[in-house]
């Protein structure tokens, strides 16, 4: 009957069973998994715990009972009942594999990837402990690990879409777009109505900056499921990447035809009028967007930017420290906070937010130039060449940074290293007062292709060929047909 389906019969059966032989453990065990699988979870765990009591070592029964806590989301008590069960027998690797699962729930990752792992070596052809093993790494952000887990998921056990799909999402976060691509196309291959798939293509596809493939099949992921905010968030995205913010925003404006109460799409809207320094439009998106949620430090963080753009730095700082007060740990608050403070002259508060946030981000350029600045007006020039130095280390061609480091070895007196600094500070001052223009121009009229030829030639005369090649494919979406031979040329000088 159990087999069959036929809960509420087996039920019964065992119930008149056990009438007359109230200590027979099968058929007590069988009556549990009945009351289970027929809606009944609780007393079913009490009749596994019965049956325990007549025989103590029955490690299935502790599994089974563990099962029904996980799955009524009472992780405490699962995690116990696994453990018993593991007690009871130290080689099974389902035992081992749950539990680790239930650590999971109650984000003890440690834990939970030492037990996948005690699964895995107990059955080294157990798949979905490679599975979970993949996904917890994920989750950790260790891109690396998830690969090799998932792989060996995939390899033993090819025809479970979820490993395949989760691979896909190893690649993509490792930037490995073309291995994330296709492991979607080989998902959708089986299951071709997935939408969360199509999205995640999506994302893939404009990784590669193929923008054709990328919205078509976010435009499929949304057909198929308009209620996910996310889907319009990343096609919105993709417009704004193609300075095509009227499409942008009206992607945003039809996502507010189902929910306007998101308060992620109010902030996807600000960011496109802050883009565009329209920044009172800003503003108000950023604040209706935490009039929806007032516990998101964004909203108020993001108020704080636009105002402190605005030059209102008392409402900003009062935005910032709002959004500090939420959560205080957010190196985007702190170098915000920082800013607020050094353009009040408030040096030594500006300095300590500053360096709280490059603790927080310590690869974030801008954040370095800043706490670069503060060390500067505090008059320790050593600190701050420093801090300049490692700025320009991951953005070689910012020009006030270039600037700030030129004045700073002109103060150290170490001229010739002054000197070769504010001469690239020319030449990259020069390029961005020319990028910004042709920029402009572009966000005015996106599909101007005249305009994007000049702008990838101008990052061709700084060899930034990679800049060059993104303008050349945003391009070929707007039907340049010279587009496709100068990527062709660029990947050569990228190589």
């Amino acid at each position: 009957m159990l087999e069959n389906k036929q809960y509420h019969q087996a039920v019964k059966f065992f119930s008149e069973f056990l009438i007359n032989n109230p200590e027979n453990v099968e058929a007590l065990n069988g009556l549990a998994e009945g009351q289970h699988r027929s809606g009944d979870p609780m007393t079913a765990i009490s009749t596994y715990q019965k049956s325990l009591s007549h025989q103590p070592d029955q490690p299935e029964a502790w599994i089974s009972i563990g099962n029904i806590q996980y799955y009524n989301n009472l992780f405490p008590e699962a995690t116990l009942s696994y453990q018993k069960s593991a007690e009871l027998d130290s080689t099974n690797s389902k035992v081992f594999n749950n539990l680790g699962s239930v650590l999971k729930e109650q984000r003890k990752f440690d834990q939970a990837i030492s037990n996948f792992k005690k699964a895995y070596n107990l059955d080294p052809k157990y798949a979905l402990a490679c599975r979970n093993l993949g996904d917890i790494y994920l989750r950790q952000g260790h891109k690396t690990e998830a690969v090799l887990w998932l792989k060996n998921a995939v390899k033993l056990d090819p025809e479970n879409m979820r490993g395949q799909y989760w691979l896909g999402k190893a690649f993509y976060q490792s930037g490995e777009f073309v291995n994330a691509k296709n492991q979607y196309l080989r998902v959708l291959s089986k299951r071709p109505g997935l939408h969360s798939v199509h999205h995640d293509l999506g994302l893939a596809y404009f990784g590669m900056r193929h923008y054709s493939e990328a919205i078509d099949h976010v435009q499929q992921a949304i057909r198929a499921n308009h209620s996910i905010y996310i889907y319009y968030l990343s096609l919105s995205r993709f417009f704004s990447s193609l300075h095509d913010e009227t499409t942008a925003l009206a992607v945003l404006d039809s996502a507010h035809q189902y929910d306007r109460s998101i308060p992620e799409i109010w902030i996807a809207k600000g960011d496109i009028h802050k883009s565009g320094e329209r920044f009172e439009d800003a503003l108000k998106a950023y604040q209706i967007s935490s009039s929806y949620d007032s516990k998101n430090w964004k909203g108020y963080y993001k108020q704080g930017v636009v105002q402190y753009y605005l030059g209102r730095l008392n409402e900003a700082l009062s935005s910032l420290e709002l959004a500090h007060e939420i959560d205080s740990t957010q190196s985007e608050i702190n170098h915000f906070l920082g800013l607020v403070h050094l353009k009040q002259e408030k040096v030594q508060m500006a300095n300590f937010y500053l360096v709280k946030a490059s603790m927080a981000d310590g690869s974030n350029a801008d954040i370095l130039f800043h706490l670069g600045q503060s060390y500067s007006y505090l008059k320790n020039i050593q600190k701050a060449k420093l801090n300049f130095e490692r700025s320009l280390e991951i953005e070689p061609n910012n020009s006030e940074a270039l600037y700030a480091l030129g004045q700073a070895y002109r103060t150290l007196g170490e001229k010739e290293a002054s000197q070769a600094t504010l001469e690239k500070f020319k030449q990259i001052s020069d390029f961005e007062k020319s990028k910004k223009t042709l920029q402009k121009q572009i966000s005015n009229r996106p599909k101007d292709l005249k305009i994007k030829k000049e702008l990838a030639a101008l990052f061709e005369s700084i060899d930034d060929f990679k800049s060059a090649a993104e303008v050349w494919q945003q391009a070929a979406y707007f039907g340049d047909q010279n587009a496709q031979l100068e990527l062709k040329r660029l990947k050569s000088e990228l190589k």
